[in-house]
């Protein structure tokens, strides 16, 4: 019993250590990615946080851990985008927030796609499409920060296997610290922090998308010509 117990420990320990020496040029690559960027964005946001850093900084983290991004200026473009993906999709359910933003943009579309306000658990099950709003996003991570007080988007945002997030470009903050701030000075019973697709590893650091959560993550930024950030 012994001897196969120090068997089954020693093809444990050479699994992780093969898996381990796979992952070392992904690893690589995130550090040499996160520390160009960081630099890049330290010496770019020096002069009052302009908003374009902002942006950019977000989008390339988004689109680092696999979300895909679209820049509007308006409602009307951003509701073009939503039904491209609709489209894409194929998706005949779509469940949406109750974000008075997201339903002025599904108001615009002219789709035969059904549209669903805070859809029962059941129906989330069945949904192609789930579309938000988000509160906040953190550029250095490229994640959305979603608040339960402001908005009944929590399980259409997480059991769709699309996920299609309307973000307000003055939302966007650089760190989570400053969002941390934010959020502290009226906390909502939940927040859901949401950074790309659902990713899951087993005990082998087998990566698997979409197990617990959407597959897929559009981001729609809206970007009004007026919107400066605070």
């Amino acid at each position: 019993m012994s001897r196969e117990n120090n068997d089954a420990k020693n093809a444990i320990f050479a699994a992780i250590r093969q898996n381990l020496a796979a992952s070392l040029p992904f690893d690589a690559a995130h550090r040499a990615h996160h520390t160009q960027k960081d630099a890049d964005f330290t010496a770019s946001v020096l002069n009052d946080f302009p908003k374009a850093a902002l942006i950019e900084n977000f989008r390339e983290n988004l689109e680092f851990v696999g979300g895909k991004f679209s820049h509007v200026y308006d409602e009307s473009e951003a509701a073009e985008v939503l039904f491209s993906i609709i489209r894409e999709k194929n998706a005949r359910q779509i469940a949406i927030s109750d974000s008075p933003l997201v339903k002025k943009i599904a108001g615009y579309l002219k789709s035969s796609a059904e549209f669903i306000e805070n859809a029962a658990t059941d129906v989330l099950f069945e949904s192609d499409l789930g579309v938000t709003g988000a509160q906040w996003a953190i550029a250095e991570t490229g994640t959305l920060v979603l608040e339960s007080e402001s908005e009944r988007h929590r399980l259409t945002s997480l059991v769709p296997p699309v996920h299609v997030c309307v973000l307000e470009a003055r939302n966007i903050r650089r760190t989570l610290g400053e969002i941390l701030e934010i959020l502290q000075r009226d906390l909502s019973r939940t927040i859901t922090f949401v950074t790309g697709a659902s990713r899951t590893s087993d005990i082998e650091l087998t990566l698997a998308i979409g197990v617990h959560g959407p597959g897929e993550l559009h981001v729609i930024l809206i970007d009004k010509a007026e919107e400066t950030v605070n």
